[in-house]
């Protein structure tokens, strides 16, 4: 099973999105991915585009979904041209045409990570502890300095800690088998 872009239409989307940011409304943005970039590294692809092509920051969150097992809230920035148009240039692990965003007018980045947000769509057991380790995972993985880590292993804590990484990743990667396993008929 693989995410896919969700519905803005649907009220369970709705809902989240308006959970996420009161008020704002969900909209589509062209994913036009910069070539020769790192995945999933948006805080410092669009400050560089930015330099080159003008434009400014847009922050909020990109939304995801495991169809009929959960939303997931990605805080994310995308470029805003002069003219106003929003488009996603940060590549991605699987080709997308758009994504769905909601604006944070409220939030910015500050070289500090920020976790996901999830929303379980069953109420399956294995999808609560999923969302509970993933939850887990980031705290884990950012505790400290840590959270000034965007991207690579992390090489600069204890053993405990890596350990206790491991022993998450290894869990999670268990329950998401499993889960994919039962949604995947």
């Amino acid at each position: 099973m693989k995410a896919s872009i969700p519905n803005k239409r649907k009220d369970y989307v709705r809902s989240f999105c308006n959970s996420l940011v009161l008020g704002v409304q969900p909209q589509y943005v062209p994913h036009q991915p910069v070539s020769n970039k790192p995945r999933r590294e948006c805080f410092s692809i669009v400050p560089e585009h930015i330099a080159t092509y003008g434009g400014k920051q847009n922050f909020g969150w990109a939304i995801f979904e495991i169809k009929r097992v959960w939303l997931e809230a990605e805080f994310h920035v995308v470029w805003e041209r002069e003219d106003g148009r929003l488009i996603d240039l940060t590549p991605r692990e699987a080709p997308l045409s758009k994504i769905l965003f909601v604006h944070d007018p409220k939030r910015k980045y500050e070289g500090i990570q920020v976790d996901s947000v999830f929303k379980a769509l069953t109420k399956n057991p294995s999808v609560k502890r999923f969302i509970e380790l993933a939850g887990e995972h980031f705290r884990a993985t950012n505790e400290g300095d840590l959270a000034k880590i965007n991207t690579g292993p992390i090489i600069q804590c204890s053993p405990e800690l890596k350990a206790r990484i491991l022993k998450i990743q290894n869990e999670m990667d268990e329950v998401k088998q499993a889960i994919f396993s039962e949604y995947a008929r």
